[in-house]
């Protein structure tokens, strides 16, 4: 899927270094798809990463970050919004991640790729930023929450004219992960991927 139009070259430099901070990021979800160890072809295994997106748990925060600076529309909104939410428990896109327990390194290089596009975007975005920060630190001062790189891959990928349709449209770790990791092998043969189970529900009787 494509736009067809050749991307400027304002954009490719602003996503290049998003692209590559986020190719291959550890075992998430998609990319540790084992279909490719049974020795299926690479677009079997692109097909099983792709599929991991269909659940609401992976993916698809970029859009659902940016729907968010929608929601809240002008800077008199974000207070309210922000404050609404998390006395509702909801969850506010874009913040926490399950790894990093401090600002997200590529959070910070994003802010800094979109603030060198400007515009209103990333100054509304960067004002929405600063005030979930502080008011998830008020309201919740044993929980500390940083920005993730979903808050501004979001904004970046919009500054650049990517479609939000296309935001998924990227197959970065998976192939690597095949070619690297399942279809190597070890000892002088392939070896399936066969990740051991423990149970851990009640005894039995």
């Amino acid at each position: 899927m494509t736009t067809g139009n050749e991307p400027a070259p304002v954009a490719v430099a602003a996503l290049e270094p998003y692209l590559v901070s986020t190719v291959d990021h550890g075992f998430n979800a998609s990319t540790f798809t084992v279909v490719a160890s049974s020795g299926a072809d690479v677009v079997s295994a692109i097909a099983a990463a792709i599929g991991t997106f269909s659940g609401p748990l992976h993916g698809g925060a970029p859009d659902r970050a940016l729907a968010t600076i929608d929601e809240i529309g002008t800077p008199d909104r974000i207070d309210e919004w922000i404050r609404a939410k998390v006395l509702a428990g909801d969850k506010i896109m874009g913040f926490g991640h399950a790894v990093y327990r401090t600002e997200d390194p590529r959070a910070r290089m994003l802010r800094e790729i979109g603030a060198g596009l400007g515009g209103d975007l990333i100054d509304f975005a960067t004002a929405v930023e600063r005030r979930v920060v502080e008011i998830l630190a008020e309201l919740k001062p044993g929980r500390v929450l940083h920005t993730s790189v979903e808050f501004y891959a979001g904004v970046v990928i919009e500054l650049c004219g990517v479609p939000r349709s296309m935001f998924h449209a990227d197959v970065r770790g998976q192939p690597s992960r095949r070619l690297v990791r399942q279809r190597a092998g070890t000892g002088t043969g392939r070896q399936i991927i066969r990740p051991a189970a423990r149970y851990v529900g009640p005894p039995p009787g």
